[in-house]
């Protein structure tokens, strides 16, 4: 079942990242798509909770971990898109698709995660496919004088707090029983609060045009979170975490291809194969 789980959440997350991109051609900035997809979600979750009448088994563990995820994972993204607008993007991509070297790494050393030679190969492919795809799906930039500083600094905070939702769900599962509505429907409202309270600030009206696509995207991202955690209480975290940052990013250069019809350069399916091939590895574990 771990497997099926793990599948499901990638297709969840592979119809976000279409959906959001869907709203981005439409001409809408990513903090509104990103904060209407955060309160969607939270939302849903909250429907969720009150119509599955599980028990809540609250605990401060699982309250605090959800608000540091959702709130670190809301600035991460503000975070990302500072870096996005201000460096070169194929790099960029690149190390932010490494994030998913944070739970990984974590998982080895404080919690004992065992890495095959299996494992560390997948991992290895995964690293190195995702680099090439990033490369090859971007176009060449000239990197802004004076803010080289700064995009070192957002990147590496991006980097840096993407790791606490992702560590946050494993830590989670790991507690034991959760009422995984209650835990999701935390992290995102902490996630939605960040976002408005951002856009409440800079007195930034919100376009209602985006509300559709935030209510679509917002399902796939409830689905990819929760079928992710039900797939880390079944398979180790340096399994999932890595097939589940590449698959999506291997999906999004075929929709790019078939569906956007942009044109990718042939060291895409380069990465697209070691990617694969890591996947299998990974399987193999």
């Amino acid at each position: 079942m771990g497997w099926l789980f793990l599948a499901l959440a990638i297709f969840g997350f592979v119809a976000m990242n279409f959906i959001m991109k869907l709203g981005g051609l439409r001409g809408y900035a990513s903090p509104f798509l990103t904060t209407s997809l955060f309160s969607f979600a939270s939302l849903y979750c909250l429907l969720f909770l009150l119509f599955s009448h599980q028990p809540l088994n609250i605990s401060g563990e699982i309250v605090w971990l959800a608000i540091a995820g959702g709130t670190a994972g809301a600035i991460a993204y503000f975070f990302f898109l500072r870096a996005l607008d201000i460096g070169p993007y194929a790099l960029t991509v690149s190390i932010y698709t490494l994030t998913f070297l944070n739970p990984v790494i974590f998982s080895i050393i404080f919690w004992g995660s065992p890495v095959t030679t299996w494992i560390a190969l997948g991992i290895m492919c995964i690293i190195f496919g995702l680099i090439l795809i990033s490369l090859a799906g971007s176009k060449s930039e000239i990197k802004k004088r004076g803010l080289y500083t700064k995009w070192i600094i957002f990147l590496a905070a991006s980097f840096c707090l993407t790791g606490i939702p992702q560590i946050s769900q494993a830590a989670a599962v790991r507690l034991g029983r959760i009422n995984l509505w209650f835990y999701l429907f935390l992290a995102f409202f902490s996630g939605s609060l960040i976002f408005l309270i951002f856009l409440i600030l800079k007195k930034i009206p919100f376009p209602a045009g985006v509300l559709p696509f935030g209510a679509c995207a917002a399902a796939g991202s409830v689905a990819g979170n929760f079928f992710l955690m039900r797939a880390l209480t079944r398979l180790p975290e340096p399994v999932v975490f890595p097939i589940n940052q590449a698959a999506p990013i291997m999906a999004a250069v075929f929709l790019s291809i078939y569906y956007f019809r942009e044109k990718i350069r042939p060291l895409a399916f380069l990465g697209f194969g070691l990617a694969l091939a890591g996947i299998i590895f990974l399987s193999l574990r």
